[in-house]
C-alpha cells in the first residue's frame, strides 16, 4: 500500500481491536489508538447493518473523509481489518482497489485471527 499515491498509513488488526501489524512510519502508541478507533466504526456498521441491510450484517468498507485527508477500512479476513490513511489528494477508487489487491494477494490464511473461544470474536 506504501507504494500508492496519498497513502500514509497502513494498519492491520482484528476487529475486537488489538494491533497485528503497522506501517514503519506511524508510531505504536498511534497504531494501537487506530486500531481502537477501528473497532468502534466496525461495530457501528454492523449494528447498521444489521438494522437496514438486507443480509448478513457485514460491514465490507468505510470511509471517513477529514480535513486533511481520509481513512478507509474494511474486513482483511475473519476477525482481521485493513485500515489505511491517506493525504487530501487521493483517488478514493484506486485506494479501494488496493486494498481488495492487498487482502487477496496476502490470503485469507494469512490474515484470519483464531477464535478465543466461545466468548471471543472469530
Amino acid at each position: 500500500m506504501a507504494r500508492v499515491p496519498g497513502v500514509r498509513h497502513v494498519v492491520l488488526c482484528t476487529t475486537d481491536g488489538l494491533l497485528k501489524a503497522r506501517s514503519g512510519g506511524l508510531a505504536r502508541d498511534d497504531a494501537e489508538r487506530l486500531a481502537a478507533r477501528c473497532t468502534a466504526m466496525l461495530s457501528l456498521g454492523r449494528d447498521q447493518a444489521a438494522s437496514h441491510g438486507t443480509g448478513d450484517p457485514v460491514v465490507r468498507q468505510v470511509m471517513v473523509q477529514h480535513d486533511g485527508g481520509c481513512l478507509f477500512l474494511r474486513g482483511a479476513a475473519a476477525g482481521t481489518a485493513l485500515a489505511v490513511i491517506t493525504g487530501e489528494d487521493i483517488n478514493p477508487g484506486l485506494i479501494a482497489q488496493e486494498m481488495q489487491l492487498m487482502v487477496l494477494r496476502l490470503g485469507e490464511a494469512t490474515l484470519s485471527t483464531p477464535s478465543r473461544g466461545a466468548g471471543g470474536v472469530g
